[in-house]
């Protein structure tokens, strides 16, 4: 079927929330992140959101190319004026991993999503969304950010290059339903944005701990590149702004903030 994005009934349905408050859409668009970014640098206000059908330059962590049939997949970006300190805002990062999970659990109750640190969300063991945060401090003019979202919702096993379908998946594809709502699962994920956002950030232990309880990552094998060398260890645990704290095999504990990547080991 693949719909065209009912981003009319999105907006309707954030009425009054600071993050949707207004939300622009684009069948096709080079990049959400880049229109969100073009919108922060005239001026426009905190909790905007675009959202498109297809994107012709999407893009991961690291310029990554994010793969997206039109019209299959929830692809959206949200213009953010944090009132936090720049030294808080990577934590905006584990905040969205949470509302991604908090939105796919109200919409779609069975799932189980789970977070790869810093910015994947898994179900049953294969990516099924992405996040990208990116930060701007222009000299004579207010801080940014922009916080990218690519969900795969209705994507089926078919669409999928044959290199990806063992470690790629779709919410459809997990419940088996020939088409889910990509508005609604938009509106629960901004939604659960809105309202961690809004927490004190004296409550972001408590959000600390959430993010163990869903992490794909504590407690196995991981191998990780940091600044162009490679460490092997434990995932042990989450440091006090999320950091991933790894332990070696001779018991030191690297503290990960920034890495090119970070995989499993079996």
């Amino acid at each position: 079927m693949n719909k065209e994005f009912a981003h009319h009934r999105l907006a309707s349905s954030l009425a009054g929330q600071r993050i949707g408050h207004t939300v622009i859409f684009h069948p096709e668009t080079a990049s959400t992140n880049d229109v969100a970014r073009s919108l922060a640098e005239t001026g426009h206000p905190h909790g905007i959101t675009v959202v498109a059908d297809h994107q012709t330059a999407g893009r991961g962590r690291r310029g990554a190319e994010w793969f997206s049939p039109p019209r299959k997949n929830l692809l959206l970006s949200v213009l953010l004026r944090p009132a936090a300190p720049a030294s808080e805002w990577p934590r905006l990062t584990h905040l969205a991993a949470l509302a991604v999970c908090e939105g796919i659990e109200i919409t779609l109750p069975a799932l189980r999503p789970q977070v790869k640190w810093p910015n994947d969300i898994f179900l049953s063991g294969r990516k099924v969304a992405g996040l990208l945060l990116e930060s701007s401090f222009p000299a004579h003019a207010a801080p940014f950010a922009i916080l990218g979202l690519g969900l795969n919702v209705n994507l089926a096993t078919r669409d999928l290059p044959p290199e990806l379908r063992p470690i790629t998946t779709s919410l459809a594809i997990e419940t088996s339903q020939p088409e889910i709502r990509r508005e609604s699962v938009a509106a629960a994920i901004l939604r659960a944005l809105d309202r961690l956002l809004m927490r004190p950030a004296g409550e972001f232990p408590m959000r600390l701990d959430e993010l163990r309880r869903r992490s794909l990552l504590l407690g196995r094998h991981v191998r990780a590149g940091v600044a162009g060398r490679e460490l092997t260890g434990i995932a042990d645990d989450l440091g006090p702004s999320g950091e991933l704290i790894v332990m070696e095999a001779d018991g030191t504990r690297r503290e990960l903030n920034a890495v090119d990547y970070v995989r499993l080991l079996a």
